[in-house]
């Protein structure tokens, strides 16, 4: 064991971790010997402490020899994980995680450099200093584990409709990092923005639609207006029924363009998720 990875026991408990987690984040996992999933998680673990330059502890508990602690806890299964700081829970995971997805959730709780540089060239753009956005860049490409500020960032340039800048941000990030959800997106509305560029008005569109409720092409610049305007719910119907109408339109348009909706809602929490769930249902019963 090394000072950043310990084993506790019920007697060690409180000195170990309850009085550290006072000066920093304790990762307290729960495991046993029996546990295939443990032995992977572990090492895994074990990395990241002691590449923290002791920005948290790992604090080992074997719940066939603490029993206590495993039931005091709640631990239901292992591997369990729970983030301790000044003596509260303040966040965990069960089961197996990657090495990112661990990563991702200890950049909530630990303080890095590179938060606070990206902070102050966060205040210097607020206060008009246009330079700043190729310092945050460079900031977030040289602390790449920190995802917090790149998806930040990311969606900053989305925001100030920035799309080739914050396309070329995104293809210079680690691909485990474009495959995050925030990330994917980010990226579909980059897409459509770009593809959505030189669009006739919302009225011509709607006119041409209503003259021929088969013009396919009127219909998914629609959608890409109503993306454009928040309105993806209804950017998914227009969808829908371009795949109703024609499956085979330009390749198989409206599923691909479905698609990438579903990437840009699937980031807005459970009321995302059910607008996600209800039209994959939706599809399915359209393709089926």
């Amino acid at each position: 064991m090394t000072d950043t990875v310990i084993d506790v026991t019920a007697e060690t408990f409180q000195t170990q971790v309850m009085e550290n987690s006072m000066q920093k984040l304790v990762l307290l996992d729960f495991w046993a010997t029996w546990c295939q999933p443990c032995k992977q998680l572990i090492p895994v673990l074990i990395k990241l402490a002691n590449e923290s330059n002791g920005d948290f502890l790992l604090a080992k508990v074997d719940i066939d020899q603490n029993k206590e602690l495993a039931e005091h806890f709640q631990v239901r299964s292992v591997p369990t994980v729970k983030f301790i700081r000044n003596g509260q829970i303040v966040d965990e995971f069960s089961g197996m995680l990657s090495e990112s997805e661990i990563t991702a959730k200890l950049s909530n709780h630990i303080k890095r450099e590179s938060d606070e540089l990206y902070q102050q060239a966060m205040e210097a753009l607020q206060q008009g200093d246009n330079s700043a956005i190729a310092k945050m860049q460079e900031i977030c490409l040289n602390d790449t584990s920190n995802q917090k500020i790149s998806i930040h960032f990311a969606s900053i340039l989305a925001q100030t409709q920035q799309f080739e800048q914050a396309k070329l941000f995104i293809d210079a990030l680690p691909k485990i990092l474009q495959e995050k959800d925030e990330i994917k997106s980010i990226a579909a509305q980059i897409e459509i923005a770009e593809s959505a560029k030189g669009l006739p008005d919302s009225a011509s569109i709607i006119k041409a639609i209503e003259k021929n409720p088969d013009d396919l092409k009127a219909r998914h610049q629609f959608s890409q207006q109503l993306v454009l305007q928040g309105d993806v719910a209804s950017a998914m119907e227009q969808l829908l029924e371009i795949i109703k109408r024609d499956r085979k339109f330009e390749d198989d348009l409206g599923r691909k363009e479905l698609l990438k909706l579903f990437d840009i809602v699937n980031t807005q929490g459970e009321q995302g998720a059910k607008i996600v769930g209800d039209y994959r249902r939706k599809l399915a019963r359209i393709l089926n």
